[in-house]
């Protein structure tokens, strides 16, 4: 007898399409954005590092730390969800682009100009991670992951706002205090201040990289448990999957001994 499968509707063929250009566009698109800033960043220390101070170097490096975490964060955003893209999707990595050129210009410009800048971009972080999970919420797949990864989108959100409110307050400092100024006091309080923001940019690569962790342990395994919790259940399944084999053994050895008992009996 034969079968015949129904070809799938054209409606769907053109919405799995449709999701999966998502990843590939956003990921080309933010890499093109990326290279630009990289490039502007490269020309501008080119440019200008024979003026540069002890302040002005940190803040180029700190610098280049940014566009390696924008493109670890959006990367994984990208990989892990997809929905229908539109023009929104399209706005977000050309928004961050644009403030990263800001920020590179305002390495020679002072650090609270440049805390500015990096303000804005830890904003644009709050921001894009609200829209992600709402955009999420539009598509079934999500659901299951979205769920288990709810309260590490609110505690991205919260980190990259309280991060922004934190660099104006210190953009504010800075421009009041006027640590910029070549000075030995008001230097020192700059490369601490640059110090400091580069702990918490230090704090949202770790962030990253615990939910990057997560959504693969999911990937791998279909678990929303922690390791930890996986490694419970397995230890415990293994130790109950080791009992039939030990009443499995103890009843070889009774009919072995049943074998053994049978021809004693007819012997006598």
């Amino acid at each position: 007898m034969n079968y015949e499968f129904e070809p799938e509707p054209h409606h769907r063929v053109l919405n799995h399409r449709l999701n999966d250009a998502f990843t590939p566009t956003y990921l080309t698109i933010l890499s093109i954005i990326q290279a630009v800033a990289l490039t502007d960043l490269a020309t501008v220390v080119a440019a200008e590092y024979r003026q540069f101070t002890v302040v002005n170097w940190l803040l180029a490096l700190l610098t280049f730390g940014v566009l390696i975490i924008v493109w670890n964060v959006y990367s994984i955003q990208g990989t892990i969800w997809r929905w229908i893209p539109d023009v929104r999707d399209a706005a977000m990595p050309f928004m961050v682009g644009a403030l990263e050129l800001f920020l590179d210009h305002t390495i020679t410009l002072g650090i609270s100009i440049w805390l500015l800048g990096l303000a804005g971009i830890a904003t644009m972080g709050a921001a894009g991670t609200w829209y992600m999970h709402w955009r999420a919420r539009t598509e079934a797949g999500n659901d299951q992951l979205l769920r288990y990864l709810r309260l590490h989108h609110l505690f991205f959100a919260l980190y990259y706002a309280g991060g922004a409110a934190l660099l104006l307050l210190l953009a504010w400092l800075n421009y009041v205090g006027s640590w910029g100024v070549a000075e030995r006091g008001q230097e020192v309080l700059a490369v601490s201040t640059a110090i400091f923001v580069g702990a918490c940019l230090g704090g949202a690569v770790i962030i990253s990289h615990l939910y990057w962790s997560k959504a693969i342990v999911y990937a791998r395994t279909g678990q929303l448990k922690h390791r930890k919790d996986m490694l419970t259940r397995q230890l415990s399944s293994l130790a109950t999957s080791q009992l039939p084999e030990t009443n499995r053994e103890v009843g070889m050895q009774r009919v072995l001994r049943y074998q053994h008992k049978v021809p004693l009996d007819k012997c006598s």
